[in-house]
């Protein structure tokens, strides 16, 4: 994947628009809002890890299911996960997240929306364009695997024409939130990145 290949997404959100009240249209206008959940003051981290996975598996949509034998733990990692940056995030160790979540995507997804401006969402559709055929289950339980594309990701973000791509693919997706009826709300770089590569995964409302 390079930028060039990645700018190819810009044409479908320009031209494609999700059916409002449908899965993906939902998906945009309810972005925000978990984002938000993730920075509530006013509950300790506890609570609001346990907020965040029933609020991210609702999004996703799966019932969630947690192992109380890793939540302590996970609750940790989700609070070291609030405030890491690009040059530390890969010291965080998300496999007690995903051993409470029983999940890889649901881990990534979770922890995206505590740290947008670092962790990617990670999903089949996302893997399956990064490599050009479909991961099996085995493959996407894989912590090492979701850390590959997430450096993959941050690699993107250094490419010399990184900002105009960005420039372009977040203006080309307020549009689309204006056509919805959506207020505007900018999009973090490593969103920017994971939400093209989806767009070039094609049309799902099932997501």
């Amino acid at each position: 994947m390079d930028i060039e290949k990645l700018s190819a997404a810009l044409e479908s959100v320009r031209q494609k628009t999700p059916v409002p009240g449908s899965r993906a249209a939902t998906y945009m206008m309810t972005y925000p809002a978990l984002l938000s959940l993730a920075r509530h003051s006013e509950t300790d981290n506890r609570e609001k890890f346990l907020h965040m996975a029933t609020a991210t598996y609702g999004w996703m949509p799966r019932i969630v299911r947690l192992d109380p034998d890793h939540l302590s733990r996970a609750v940790e990692v989700f609070t070291q996960a609030l405030t890491v940056t690009e040059n530390s995030w890969e010291d965080v160790p998300i496999h007690h997240v995903a051993d409470c979540l029983h999940s890889v995507v649901g881990a990534s997804k979770l922890l995206h929306f505590a740290n947008p401006d670092v962790f990617p969402i990670w999903d089949s559709n996302v893997e399956r364009i990064w490599h050009g055929s479909d991961p099996s289950q085995h493959n996407m339980g894989q912590v090492r695997n979701y850390f590959s594309c997430a450096d993959r990701v941050h690699q993107l973000r250094s490419a010399p024409s990184f900002n105009v791509f960005y420039d372009e693919f977040t203006h080309a997706y307020e549009e689309r939130l204006d056509r919805l009826g959506i207020t505007r709300y900018r999009l973090t770089q490593v969103r920017a990145v994971e939400a093209a590569t989806f767009e070039l995964a094609g049309d799902d409302d099932d997501r």
